[in-house]
């Protein structure tokens, strides 16, 4: 089960990474078909199939406002890296490195019937999406940071119970996000520029 835990942190750390709101929107949804992935593991198919479906619509809803909006940018130079990607990208491997170290020992103590590919997905969603929400201003960049923040929580409580009533809070928080994200890049490209 790591194959769904790596493609996680991978696209997380795509959306941490680079600015190409295109590759952004894709990797959100990459990010939210392996954490269904993993979601199989401990739940039942059909909650895992509502974080599914919940994560695709709320990745088409970002991507919609963004269409429709005009601000899609291509994927142009995008093996072109400026400092401030380098330093998230440097930033996102480090904290991974650092949890893949501590999670063992933390899994044995803490977290003993949770699987370790579980736990490595989750914390590492959790911190990658903590840094992207915290390291940029951009309202698009901090809804996904957000999210991915989110998907991390999701995972980690999906390891230790089982809530129908909070997988429905979780989507709904998710949708919610969504809309909000929605609002603001299209009131950002409202803003004229000076």
């Amino acid at each position: 089960m790591y194959i769904p835990a790596v493609l996680a942190i991978i696209a997380a750390g795509i959306n941490l990474t680079r600015r190409v709101w295109v590759v952004n929107a894709a990797a959100l949804g990459l990010q939210y078909l392996a954490v269904f992935v993993l979601l199989l593991t401990v739940r039942p198919v059909s909650l895992a199939v509502v974080k599914l479906l919940v994560g695709w619509m709320v990745t088409l809803t970002l991507f919609l406002s963004l269409i429709t909006d005009g601000k899609i940018r291509g994927a142009k130079a995008f093996f072109s890296f400026s400092a401030g990607e380098i330093f998230r990208l440097l930033a996102g491997l480090f904290a991974v490195l650092f949890m893949t170290v501590l999670l063992p020992e933390l899994q044995a103590e803490v977290f003993p019937r949770s699987s370790l590919p579980l736990l490595l997905a989750a914390f590492s969603l959790l911190v990658l999406g903590l840094f992207q929400a915290s390291l940029i201003a951009e309202p698009f960049y901090v809804i996904i940071g957000l999210l991915t923040f989110l998907s991390g929580v999701e995972l980690l409580y999906a390891s230790l119970e089982l809530s129908t009533l909070l997988e429905a809070l979780f989507a709904g928080v998710n949708l919610g996000l969504a809309l909000v994200g929605t609002f603001f890049v299209i009131k950002d490209a409202e803003i004229p520029e000076a």
